[in-house]
């Protein structure tokens, strides 16, 4: 499907020392290819314009991908808020924008077609991916429904109480936007009072709380949201054999 309107920023500018390789964290490669070459793919696959955010130290690095994707440059690292900033120029030239992780490989491109369906279908403002996690070792944000299971609130892990770390929904920060409304709340985003970043997660409650259209797409397999973020990690991955 051409998907000539849309543009995927995918957030490769972490150092990942947990992974402890010399190379960028998205590119310690899972099933002999870069973890974040699956989900580039995926975008390829959809005709989907694909912008990365790197380090500019790592630039060489990333020089295989100059012909598939455009890279944009975070000099300094402040935070995913920051980082998806830094790709403003760009965002402004489309209608819809997905913002995604670099680190999640198993999102394949059926995925991809499946939430622009439900983003446009639906005509929400912000569209994500969620699924029920039978596996609690992944620390990813709850999902708060009401009701009438209308999302009202997205809780980080850290910031959960016992009731909420209950819940197995969970969001992996994949998103689909409208592009008008991540201009108006990326801009808004404030640095944290204790680190100075900016956090791009922080979007969501600020969309829900001007009563915003949100909706998700939740994935029958919540394996295929998974981040990899140590060897461990990837061992694990691998042993699941999802690609």
């Amino acid at each position: 499907m051409n998907q000539s309107s849309s543009l995927a920023i995918v957030l490769a500018a972490g150092k990942g020392t947990r992974m402890n390789q010399e190379i960028p964290k998205p590119l310690v490669p899972i099933n002999g290819k870069p973890i974040i070459s699956w989900i580039v793919k995926s975008f390829a696959d959809n005709d989907i314009d694909t912008a990365l955010v790197v380090n500019p130290k790592n630039k060489k690095y990333f020089k295989s991908f100059d012909k598939d994707v455009e890279l944009v440059f975070q000099e300094k690292q402040k935070g995913t808020g920051h980082a998806v900033l830094q790709a403003l120029e760009l965002i402004l030239k489309y209608r819809y924008i997905y913002v995604f992780v670099g680190d999640s490989p198993f999102i394949g491109s059926d995925i991809i077609l499946d939430l622009y369906d439900e983003h446009t279908k639906s005509n929400s403002d912000v569209t994500i991916l969620t699924s029920i996690f039978d596996n609690k070792k992944f620390p990813y944000a709850r999902i708060i429904r009401n009701s009438k299971k209308d999302i009202i609130k997205v809780v980080e892990e850290l910031s959960a109480n016992e009731k909420e770390k209950k819940i197995d929904e969970l969001f992996g920060s994949h998103y689909l936007f409208k592009s008008k409304i991540l201009i108006k709340y990326l801009t808004q985003l404030e640095p944290n009072k204790v680190n100075g970043e900016i956090y791009f997660t922080d979007i969501l409650n600020v969309v829900i709380a001007d009563d915003l259209k949100v909706k998700s797409l939740k994935i029958t397999d919540w394996r295929k949201l998974v981040g990899l973020n140590s060897m461990e990690d990837i061992k694990w991955a691998e042993s699941q054999k999802i690609l």
